[in-house]
């Protein structure tokens, strides 16, 4: 039970062995079709650390449909705990004991310090829970903090649910069908709590629910497996994308349509459809009416497949297109005799006997490690300005290291992460990640993905920034992370950097003769960028000095240089251009002030248009026409502004409020002000500088 939809707790503790106190926690959704009541009893320790425990029996009011079982424990080398539960129904003989193990799905959304067992799916009025406890090396026995047990009931629906639904291309049961409270999907602030993620279909993988064979309600038992995934486990959803019952009844699954990421094997769940058959299949063959849903399920969602083909995945090789949860990790699923059906189905789909492989997948395990990782600058740079992170990474395993987003060169501000940017989690992907010290959100909260899939023995440099706004000391470590699976290295590479106020406020005349006082800002400026702006403009193009002189890591490039800003543009001087008309460059602050916003209607690109008046440049995909075209042209072109990077259009200007008629270019923001036609004011730069200083801090907005 993870979040707020539990109202009321009481706590059983254990003191040597003896149980004091008991209370219960309730807790209850409304679903269409249904009911989902959850009863939770919270046992917590000191237990003993060798010997066995009995539980009192838990006893509800009404019949449950699963149980849930979590602990708190630490297990010293060679030491056992092993948890069980047993059921009963009311006026019956208790049932065998169930032993419980680690789900292998994918984990919990936070780690909470819990271990979660897959839900036993039976029906009761009560439970009772065993514990064995026995010491490994050295004598040391397990550690159990505390436990937690909760039984779920999921009333019976209306059984008009099968026909009340449109069926999914007249066959599939949709979400509404079987009763699914789209309501779990959501955190208490309306935000999906897993957004669908997408990609296309490399592998069929084949499940059993370990429920009870051609349950007479089959749609309340998947509102219970929704229930434990969706809450318990805070995925927000059922973890299999389909899940076929006894009769050979297809429902859907998780949320989001063909190709939608699910949550149902550890590792492995981008590229692969994961169907679920409602059943126990460990001493009981499944219907051939399962098998003909399977087939056809899998001819329609993932028909490009070869059902005969097999070859690797991730860190597996030899993995069937058509396989078994156990090919991908350590567990019975899907049952002897289901995966014994697979060859099968495999030739039911190719149109062939029985495919049998002979060999069954095998793990090698991709390893990578961090040779270096340089941050620039060296030790101090103003707030708002960008820190460089070079991370040379080597792949030292067998196999191709998987990645994913953000790309390197991506930007982070302070304050984000990786999961807010929009890049979230996929197993077994490597990324280097950034971390500070006296950080207590997201670990490694900056991470960036290598720039391909890099293949054994080989290097790939990760280059990511990150603006750094507070004034402050600061300590950076690097680590190389393998999502959802394990840190490969933590914490090393260590940097102290500090970040000063910002160099915009008013400074005294300098004593050096090379450089130029403009009292109206009260900056300097050096002799090199004075006399490019002298000659290039002056006050009408530039605008006056907004900071002083200061080195800073471009945007653009990555790469140091001096810089300066200016009301509209941002100077750079590049030494290796010295003594050639380019020693000093305008920083591509159009590029920069609009990055991300590629997809809006004016940065579209356009075709070349038909009026041959219009000038049209291959380079960006832009026109230019009037009124910006003669300016333009007439005052230093692509060496001065840029080419086009957008269309006309109307925008609010950040320095003063107004509506302008503006066009973009990689360099500047010409704005049109019709207030001044006629005059050489008709015609104005944007104050790209002035509003690139708002955004750090540095300077107040309108």
């Amino acid at each position: 039970m993870r979040g707020s939809r539990l109202t009321r707790r009481m706590l059983l503790r254990v003191a040597g062995g003896v149980i004091a106190a008991t209370v219960m926690e309730l807790g209850s959704s409304q679903a269409r079709g249904g009911v989902i009541r959850r009863t939770s009893w919270f046992v917590e320790g000191p237990f003993p650390t060798a010997g066995q425990i009995l539980t009192p029996v838990y006893p509800l009011p009404f019949s449950f449909r699963s149980v849930e079982v979590s602990w708190q424990a630490s297990v010293p080398r060679g030491a056992l705990l092993q948890l069980s539960v047993r059921l009963r129904s009311d006026g019956e003989s208790w049932s065998d004991w169930i032993p419980l193990a680690a789900d292998p799905h994918t984990p919990p959304a936070q780690d909470d310090g819990w271990t979660y067992a897959p839900p036993i799916l039976a029906s009761g009025r009560a439970v009772q829970l065993g514990i064995v406890c026995e010491p490994g090396i050295g004598g040391a026995g397990p550690r159990v903090e505390a436990i937690r047990v909760t039984a779920v009931e999921v009333s019976l629906s209306d059984m008009q649910w099968f026909a009340s639904s449109d069926l999914i291309d007249g066959w599939i049961v949709p979400r509404a069908g079987w009763g699914a409270d789209e309501s779990l999907r959501f955190d208490e602030n309306g935000k999906e709590i897993w957004p669908p993620r997408y990609a296309p279909i490399q592998k069929v993988i084949v499940h059993h629910t370990v429920t009870r064979n051609d349950p007479p309600d089959p749609a309340a038992t998947i509102r219970a497996i929704y229930a434990y995934h969706a809450v318990t486990l805070g995925w927000g959803d059922i973890g299999y994308n389909f899940v076929v019952d006894w009769q050979g009844r297809v429902y859907e699954g998780r949320y989001g349509g063909p190709n939608v990421v699910g949550a149902h094997t550890a590792g492995y769940n981008t590229g692969t459809l994961g169907i679920a058959v409602l059943g126990d299949f460990t001493a009981t063959d499944p219907p051939r009416v399962v098998l003909d849903a399977l087939a056809r399920l899998v001819r329609t969602r993932a028909g490009q497949l070869d059902p005969g083909g097999i070859g690797p995945f991730r860190d597996l090789v030899d993995v069937p297109n058509i396989g078994g949860h156990r090919d991908y990790n350590i567990t019975e699923c899907p049952g002897d005799r289901l995966y014994a059906q697979l060859p099968l189905l495999r030739g039911m789909l190719k149109g062939t006997g029985p495919i049998v492989f002979p060999s069954k997948p095998r793990r090698l395990e991709p390893r990578a490690q961090l040779v270096s990782v340089t941050f620039t600058p060296a030790s101090e740079l103003y707030a708002g300005t960008l820190v460089r992170v070079d991370a040379v990474v080597r792949n030292v395993g067998p196999i191709e290291l998987p990645t994913q987003g953000p790309p390197p060169g991506f930007i982070y501000d302070e304050g984000q992460t990786f999961d807010s940017v929009g890049f979230p989690k996929e197993e077994g992907a490597f990324r280097v990640g950034v971390d500070f010290e006296g950080n207590t959100g997201v670990p490694n909260p900056f991470r960036w993905g290598l720039p391909a899939p890099l293949p054994p023995g080989q290097e790939a440099t990760v280059t990511g920034f990150i603006r750094l706004r507070s004034v402050r000391s600061w300590r950076l470590t690097a680590s190389l992370v393998r999502e959802y699976v394990r840190y490969e290295q933590q914490g090393v590479f260590p940097k102290d950097l500090t970040t000063l106020p910002p160099p915009t406020a008013p400074v005294p005349p300098s004593s050096d003769p090379n450089m130029i006082y403009f009292e109206v800002t009260q900056h300097n400026v050096p002799r090199v960028f004075y006399d490019y702006w002298r000659a290039n403009g002056g006050l009408e193009r530039f605008g006056y000095p907004l900071t002083e002189p200061f080195v800073e890591v471009s945007a653009t490039d990555g790469q140091q240089y001096l810089v300066q800003y200016f009301e509209r543009a941002r100077f750079e001087h590049h030494p290796e251009l010295a003594g050639t008309p380019f020693e000093v460059l305008l920083g591509l602050l159009g590029v920069e002030r609009t990055r991300g916003r590629e997809n809006e209607p004016a940065f579209r690109p356009v075709e070349r248009p038909a009026d041959p008046q219009i000038d049209y440049f291959v380079e960006t995909r832009h026109t230019l026409r009037p009124p910006f075209q003669a300016y333009w042209w007439s005052r230093g072109g692509p060496a001065v502004f840029g080419y086009p990077i957008s269309e006309p259009f109307e925008e609010v200007s950040k320095t003063d409020g107004q509506r302008y008629l503006v066009q973009y270019f990689e360099r500047n923001r010409m704005e049109y002000h019709p207030e001044l036609a006629g005059t050489r004011f008709e015609i104005l730069l944007g104050h790209l500088g002035r509003e690139a200083l708002i955004d750090r801090g540095w300077l107040p907005g309108a």
